[in-house]
């Protein structure tokens, strides 16, 4: 396992310039953008460049389509921004049993994925998981 610094342009993971290191057995930790608003890296923990970058990538789509939401008007809407956006304002109009059933649906895209993410934001919101 290795910890990845993937450099960041406009919400985007840039392949030049990463950085990667051994971890520990134990030291995982969750990924982490160094600011939501306006992310300039993103830390991933990966067994390997490629699949840092993927990681690093899908977790930017995420963050930017939440930011979208919850501020439209900070940066231009993207189509994963509207699959995320939809998601959402369907997730807040089920029942938390709803919500929880919904879990259990297998994702077989990135689009499923961010629908995925828009469910799991909902319920983290009002307290139904931790994350």
């Amino acid at each position: 396992m290795f910890k990845y610094t993937v450099a960041v342009h406009e919400f985007t993971a840039q392949a030049a310039n990463l950085i990667s290191e051994p971890v520990a057995v134990g030291d995982y930790q969750d990924l982490t953008v160094d600011d939501a608003q306006n992310p300039s890296q993103v830390i991933v923990y990966s067994t390997g460049p490629a699949a840092a970058l993927r990681i690093a990538q899908r977790h930017l789509t995420h963050v930017h389509a939440r930011l979208t939401y919850t501020n439209p008007s900070a940066i231009g809407r993207t189509a994963d921004d509207i699959v995320y956006g939809e998601a959402r304002a369907r997730a807040e109009t089920l029942t938390p049993g709803q919500r929880e059933e919904e879990l259990h649906y297998a994702m077989h895209s990135e689009s499923d994925a961010l629908r995925m993410d828009a469910l799991v934001d909902v319920m983290h919101e009002r307290g139904e998981i931790n994350r």
